[in-house]
Formats: structure tokens, sequence, C-alpha cells
């Protein structure tokens, strides 16, 4: 199998609902993303997935909520703007990025989008 990946960084805010003290109030993190694409196949040019299409999707998505309150999300109304969460809505924005590029999804076995919201803490979602 081949693995291919990237990372790149974004500010935003959020709260969380519920009984979490201080992080029921607005505040920001600079998050770093990484997005990981696993295919057991290379494309005619050698690629598993080329990485300058991951890089320009990832940046396009980066620009849409660098500095927002992702709680005003569509996405989020009904979900927590947890860590997780966050990891999950990231995944599905590229994957439909990919498909509106006409990328043939078929030929990946595995994707990962891991969000590091500190220098210790990150969760991922993965999708097989």
């Amino acid at each position: 199998m081949y693995q291919v990946g990237i990372k790149n960084t974004f500010r935003a805010s959020h709260f969380l609902i519920g009984d979490f003290a201080e992080e029921t109030l607005p505040h920001e993190h600079e998050y770093v993303v990484e997005w990981i694409c696993v295919t057991n196949v290379l494309d005619e040019n050698g690629f598993s997935v080329n990485i300058a299409v991951m890089e320009e999707e990832l940046q396009r998505l980066i620009d849409e909520i660098q500095g927002k309150l992702l709680n005003d999300l569509e996405f989020f109304k009904d979900r927590q703007v947890s860590v997780e969460n966050m990891a999950h809505y990231i995944h599905a924005a590229l994957v439909q990025a990919l498909s509106r590029r006409s990328f043939s999804l078929e030929s990946i076995v595995e994707f990962q989008v891991k969000i590091w919201e500190s220098e210790t803490a990150w969760a991922a979602y993965i999708h097989s």
C-alpha cells in the first residue's frame, strides 16, 4: 500500500455546549491539520494521490474557515464543535473537493484527517 499526506495550519474559534467550564466561551486555537490518503495502486504518473491537488484543496478549505467561529458553520448546527467532529467535517469537505475534480475516489482505500488543537492533543477521523 501507498500513503501520501500533507499538513497545514489554520486559526479558528469555537466553543463547547455543556458543562465544560471555560471551554463554553468562544476561544481560538491554532490548529494543525494532517490529511493522509492510502491507495493500493499508483496512477499513470506514479502517484497515489497528487500532492499538489491535495495541497490546493486543503488550502481552499482553510481559506474558507480561517478566523471563523466554527459553531456558525452549517455542519455544526446539531453537532458539538469537538476536535473529532472537526476532523469529520474536514474529511467530508476534502472528499467532496476531490469528487468535484473528477478524482477516482475508488482508488483510495483509506482517508485520514487528523486535527491537532495543541502540541499534545489531537483527534482523527478515518474512513476506509
